[in-house]
């Protein structure tokens, strides 16, 4: 082979580390914005990879509660190399399926070694960028209506508090609690934006597969739970 191949080679090889370098380092950007006034309902999580090339949108406009059974209608779009997917559906989450979801988490968590460490490891890459939060509550007595609107306040400043020692805070939150003395009503706001680098995402991937190999049954218990679940 002559220098003048070896060169060409050596610059592909060069080319080729970069892009993976660049893949690697791209931002996933998570944006969830929920609102809710009254009877009305509105949820949306949008994610988006690889500078904007990969996206996927969930809207949720309806979301209501039937006695124990909370029904949604969902709204799903994604895109991404060169094809693009849209589909509806109408979910139905009881009482018997959380349950259900719940003992297959616990059951993950004692199969799986070390997992909590893990889940607080990969959550610590990820970069908190917006969090803005208001609410207005009112019961139609003041007394009560302002007590509400302590414990709203007490609430979010907790989760705020135990969020900041999870993820990294890279914006001031902004979050508001208003007093509505006049009717019992209550109105709520909330979106959040968050990031974090796909090579943190493979690698906290990979420790999870070598940790589930390492697990009493290994990946195929992990896939039978998740099959039940």
């Amino acid at each position: 082979m002559s220098g003048y191949t070896y060169g060409w080679i050596a610059v592909a090889a060069a080319v080729l580390f970069l892009c993976v370098v660049i893949v690697l380092a791209s931002p996933v950007v998570i944006h969830a914005h929920i609102r809710k006034k009254g009877k009305d309902d509105d949820i949306e999580l949008d994610l988006k990879a690889l500078f904007g090339l990969v996206s996927y949108q969930v809207h949720i406009p309806t979301v209501k509660f039937y006695g124990r059974m909370l029904r949604m209608k969902e709204e799903m779009t994604g895109a991404g190399a060169g094809f693009s997917s849209k589909s509806n559906n109408n979910d139905e989450i009881g009482w018997e399926r959380v349950t259900k979801t719940i003992d297959t988490v616990k059951q993950i968590v004692h199969l799986t070694q070390h997992l909590p460490s893990w889940l607080k490891q990969t959550l610590g890459k990820v970069q908190l960028r917006e969090w803005n939060w208001s609410t207005a509550v009112g019961t139609g007595d003041a007394m009560w209506t302002a007590m509400a609107t302590g414990l709203v306040w007490s609430a979010k400043t907790t989760l705020l508090g135990v969020m900041s020692q999870i993820l990294q805070l890279k914006t001031e939150p902004h979050i508001q609690v208003q007093p509505d003395y006049q009717k019992p009503s209550f109105t709520t706001e909330w979106s959040c934006t968050a990031k974090i680098r796909l090579g943190h995402i493979l690698v906290a991937g990979f420790h999870l597969l070598r940790r589930a190999k390492k697990a009493n049954g290994g990946v195929k218990a992990w896939q039978n739970m998740l099959s039940k679940a």
